[in-house]
């Protein structure tokens, strides 16, 4: 895979990139059942996305899992909606693998 910058970024590391995202997005379920600070996890986790959509130039797939992430982190919602949203990230994030 190509970059915006011209350097070739090997399929198994983008591979093993999107397994450690997909790893951070399973920690968000626990984290809120836990009263924990998950809202600094969806930040760390947008970040790290954003800055990886600027540099591959993926798709409109990275629009919708960001506006997701950024929905829960600052809409309340009930826990069900919220594990059924960071489900269907870790969706869209493997589709983008």
């Amino acid at each position: 895979m190509i970059t915006k910058y011209n350097f070739e970024i090997p399929a198994a590391s983008f591979a093993a990139d999107i397994n450690r995202l997909t790893n951070q997005l399973w920690k968000l379920i626990p984290m809120r059942e836990n009263d924990e600070n998950w809202q600094n996890q969806i930040d760390t986790v947008l970040i790290e996305l954003i800055g990886l959509n600027e540099i591959l130039e993926i798709d409109e797939k990275f629009l919708i899992l960001i506006s997701k992430l950024e929905g829960l982190k600052i809409h309340e919602v009930d826990f069900h909606i919220y594990r059924k949203t960071v489900f269907e990230t870790i969706s869209l994030l493997r589709e983008i693998k």
